[in-house]
């Protein structure tokens, strides 16, 4: 594995040591790899650039769609796990967990698993939210710990990578995943054969990395030139908020933005509490001279703000330009080309962030999950964004395992330690509420889970920032559970400036940009790397 720093060169491209780029050119004389798809390609290279074993090429099992599922999962920043600490600390810029040291081994687990190794991905993989990453690099009975719980049903990864080394067992373990995962629809990455260990695990999972981070550099800015600065401006429509904490964030979430693609420029205006108002902001920026905006609405879910107050604010930035903008007639000639981009919406990106704030939140409870999930929005009179905020909860619920069951028997899966004797359902129980305008309100949403026996709750504000809506829903959920000693409620921290969500709003922009039609696909598992899903993008319907 090549030890030197990644380091970048003034225009953002990874800067290659002499050793390893004369290294790949020899690669490329002794191994042709042009019948591979780019992504399979790019690991059985790094494979081989690893192992300077040429014929590891004939044995490695690797699908252009593992491949997608693996890229997909990493980008949603998916849970991974592997076996061993040599495999953990191999790989680079990303969180590994191995459990190989951290959990109490019984003798009931190694009677069952055989060794700690195996004991320790059995459990890892049994506490790994649905759509994780699972690399088992070196432990033959690791791998067939594994292969039993994908049997039983009992996880269903994003991706596993099976590469364990040894006479025993290796070769019979690899097979039997192949089989299983083929049947289940698991998408692999499996080394054949007897071969195997954590370098070559590590290969193919900073092979993933690589591929994962190629369309978002952000390591070294591109410093702006005169062409970039032509390509559309984004101009980023906010709510705004009395609360100064909330602006703050606000603001620190514009200049997120604007620092990702520096080559553009990024402008901001807010329909009320903050400045700059909104419709003088843009009409200000069409008189300035540019040619081309995307307006794009900062809110989670499409209400009124972007349905009225947007394209309102457009029509007359449109009409002051047409007016007084420079190299402007009363006919139109030179206009301003405005472009209007979608909500954030229910996204993957935001369902990912959402899950995590849960996570985090469960932390604070006595026990490792919740029983239930109250999500709680703004509110509209708009029943469309009331109805994506359901959406949003749904998939939240299905397929997480964020929650153990809530009834009468639920007290008695817990311990002192904090570990659930029985995995988590797919189905978890996750409520939407609204904490203005629609019902159920937080309050009504939490008697719902008491009724149904949830005495650990946590309550997630479904807000990017800060304000006095986000503090009602801590005050509401304070005062409710006050009077209910024997329930701890435990409020999420709202998504703020999460790179995801940065990420998004450029991939909004980008849409607008490119003309791409604005269809309602975000939840599709047919279009969209739902996790524990992948495999099903681009694939028939059921019955199809």
């Amino acid at each position: 594995m090549n030890s030197e720093p990644t380091r970048y060169s003034d225009r953002g491209e990874r800067y290659v040591h002499p050793i390893e780029a004369e290294s790949y050119r020899i690669l490329g004389e002794r191994v042709d790899l042009s019948a591979f798809p780019s992504g399979p390609a790019r690991v059985l290279a790094r494979v081989v650039h690893a192992t300077a074993d040429p014929t590891l090429v004939d044995d490695l099992v690797v699908e252009d769609s593992a491949v997608h599922a693996g890229v997909a999962a990493i980008r949603s920043r998916a849970t991974m796990i592997c076996d061993v600490e040599m495999v953990r600390s191999g790989i680079t810029g990303y969180p590994c967990e191995c459990l190989l040291n951290e959990l109490d081994i019984t003798e009931d687990d190694l009677t069952r698993y055989r060794t700690r190794t195996a004991a320790g991905v059995a459990h890892g993989a049994l506490r790994a939210p649905l759509g994780s990453i699972l690399v088992v690099g070196c432990a033959p009975t690791a791998l067939f710990a594994l292969n039993e719980q994908i049997k039983a049903g009992s996880v269903r990864p994003a991706l596993v990578v099976g590469v364990p080394v040894g006479f025993v067992g290796a070769a019979d373990a690899k097979e039997q995943l192949i089989e299983l995962c083929s049947s289940a629809g698991i998408p692999f990455i499996v080394l054949r054969g007897e071969r195997g260990g954590a370098a070559i695990a590590v290969a193919i999972v900073n092979a993933l990395l690589h591929l994962a981070n190629e369309d978002h550099p952000g390591e070294v800015p591109r410093p702006a030139t005169n062409e970039t600065r032509e390509q559309p401006t984004l101009f980023l429509i906010g709510h705004g908020t009395r609360s100064d904490e909330g602006a703050r964030q606000l603001r620190s979430f514009i200049d997120a933005v604007a620092k990702k693609r520096p080559d553009r420029l990024v402008e901001s205006g807010f329909i009320e509490f903050v400045e700059p108002e909104l419709v003088s902001s843009i009409t200000a920026l069409a008189a300035s001279g540019v040619r081309d905006v995307v307006a794009l609405p900062l809110v989670l879910l499409g209400a009124g703000h972007m349905k009225d107050d947007g394209p309102v604010a457009l029509l007359r930035a449109r009409q002051s330009a047409r007016r007084t903008g420079p190299g402007r007639t009363e006919r139109g000639g030179g206009e301003v080309n405005f472009s209007y981009a979608r909500d954030l919406g229910v996204h993957p990106a935001i369902l990912a962030v959402a899950e995590q704030r849960v996570r985090e939140a469960s932390e604070t409870l006595s026990t490792t999950l919740p029983d239930a999930v109250v999500v709680v929005s703004r509110g509209s009179s708009d029943p469309d964004a009331n109805s994506d905020l359901a959406k949003a909860a749904r998939l939240l619920a299905d397929g997480r395992r964020l929650t153990v069951p809530v009834s009468e028997e639920a007290g008695n899966r817990r311990d002192s330690t904090k570990q659930t004797i029985d995995p988590p359902p797919p189905l978890s129980t996750v409520l939407p509420a609204f904490v203005s305008l629609a019902r159920p309100d937080v309050p009504l949403a939490l008697d719902q889970c008491y009724a149904l026996g949830a005495r650990r709750i946590v309550v997630l504000p479904y807000f990017l920032f800060t304000g006095l809506l986000v503090d009602r829903i801590h005050d509401q959920s304070a005062r409710w559970s006050s009077s209910r000693p024997d329930v701890e409620v435990a409020v999420a921290e709202h998504f703020g400036s999460d790179e995801r969500i940065v990420d998004l709003v450029w991939q909004r922009y980008d849409e607008a940009v490119h003309g791409e039609p604005h269809m309602n696909c975000d939840g599709c598992i047919y279009r969209v790397e739902l996790p524990g899903y992948e495999q099903r993008v681009g694939a028939a319907p059921f019955g199809g």
